[in-house]
């Protein structure tokens, strides 16, 4: 067994860092208001969110049917 760390092709942790970060600088100086806006324009345009409510709806769907 090798003792030498393994090269990580993808960093999670600086990954989410980075983009914690990105919202902070981005969202600092927003009223309540604004923030709300902010995140309610990322969710219209963010594809995994998006994929997200298709399949809730779907399984919403699938429940009542």
């Amino acid at each position: 067994m090798s003792s030498e760390p393994t090269k990580k092709e993808f960093d999670c942790i600086k990954f989410t860092r980075e983009a914690r970060r990105k919202i902070y600088e981005e969202t600092k100086h927003m009223s309540h208001e604004e923030l709300a806006e902010y995140y309610r324009k990322f969710r219209e345009n963010d594809p995994v969110w998006q994929r997200w409510v298709t399949r809730k709806a779907q399984q919403q769907g699938a429940d009542t049917a």
